[in-house]
């Protein structure tokens, strides 16, 4: 692949659902390449455009650049995208090689994995740490998939272990992938896919992304990365009310949607024993996607609140989800920081959640 449609590949494929003019799309391929002369980018788009790969649609006087999906070959040129930043990437990371070779013989015997993608990954490195996004086949039995997916979290904890580097995983069957990119909400995953290099079976990973376009669903992946500690009182006060939890006194605002998983994450990182609280009665009202609730509590350092929330929720409330996770949390050994049961029941009665 040469060296301008690889980044005009690149930057497309990191900003699904924008409408980027060529002077937009110039600009962002300097912003992450380094460089970018518009009239070479010019001339490889129209180059594209005759072989189908992409479409140039006039909106006023700007043409906008989109995938072409409906082109069978796309998949295949997209794939080898995926294994040149994954080349570029690993050059010279010896020490990387031999964690992601172990990573493979020991998941192998696992047919669950569809393929597994690295996140953020130069920044994340610099951190010595690795964050990995699993995509995985839908299973027919529950009982199943919840052992597959311990066992890939127990696999990696030893690894870990063993090469003193923080990893921290997000797994996700393709229902669960499909819904969290179909969604209105700012969730991880549309975060993620911005900057992501697929390290395991890329093809599968696009066939995946194909498939729900070829549904009509409009994939938008999100730039920045949120912060839960950031998210603001407005948003804050307008999501809870959205999970049936209206704070006396608070004044209601329109605020951004956020995912219910990082709204849980923000009230655990402001250690406000009050909104804490509020976690319990909106996990009784609303499910919260258990994988994602494990990768963002494990990620800032949540997990043994979160655990010691679910145990006095499960007591009170049993539901399938919150079983789910908790059993997840208790494979990879956390240890719970008890919370007020009493407190929480008390709550969970006044908001018609017990």
């Amino acid at each position: 692949m040469n060296t301008m449609t690889f980044r005009i590949l690149d930057t497309i494929s990191a900003g699904l659902g924008e409408s980027f003019s060529i002077n937009q799309l110039t600009a962002k391929i300097k912003e992450r390449h380094g460089t970018g002369h518009y009239a070479n980018i010019y001339k490889k788009l129209h180059d594209l455009k005759k072989q189908q790969l992409l479409d140039l649609n006039k909106i006023g006087k700007s043409s906008i650049v989109r995938l072409n999906f409906r082109n069978y070959l796309l998949v295949d040129l997209l794939t080898e995208m995926e294994i040149e930043k994954k080349l570029e990437f690993l050059q010279g990371k010896t020490a990387l090689q031999i964690l992601l070779g172990e990573m493979y013989r020991c998941l192998s015997n696992l047919y669950c994995i569809k393929s597994i993608c690295s996140t953020n990954p130069e920044k994340n490195m610099k951190l010595n740490r690795l964050e990995l996004l699993f995509l995985l086949k839908n299973s027919r039995e529950e009982s199943l998939a919840q052992d597959e997916i311990t066992e890939i979290l127990t696999e990696l904890q030893e690894l870990q272990n063993k090469h003193n580097m923080r990893i921290d995983c997000l797994l996700l069957e393709e229902y669960e992938f499909s819904d969290l990119l179909e969604s209105n909400e700012i969730n991880p995953l549309k975060e993620i896919l911005s900057d992501k290099t697929v390290f395991f079976c890329p093809q599968a990973f696009w066939d995946e992304i194909k498939e729900i376009t070829d549904k009509g669903i409009e994939i938008r992946t999100k730039e920045r990365e949120t912060k839960p500690a950031e998210i603001t009182e407005t948003d804050l006060i307008y999501n809870l009310a959205r999970f049936g939890y209206k704070e006396f006194g608070s004044r209601i605002r329109q605020g951004q949607e956020f995912c219910i998983e990082y709204i849980i994450t923000a009230l655990l990182m402001r250690d406000d024993a009050r909104r804490i609280e509020a976690i319990p009665i909106i996990l009784a009202k609303h499910d919260a996607n258990s994988s994602l609730l494990l990768f963002l509590t494990r990620k800032y350092g949540l997990s043994e609140r979160l655990l010691g929330l679910l145990r006095i929720l499960e007591k009170i409330k049993s539901k399938e989800e919150i079983k789910k996770t908790i059993r997840l949390l208790e494979a990879l050994n956390v240890e719970e920081i008890r919370a007020d049961e009493e407190s929480i029941r008390q709550n969970m009665r006044l908001y018609d959640a017990a």
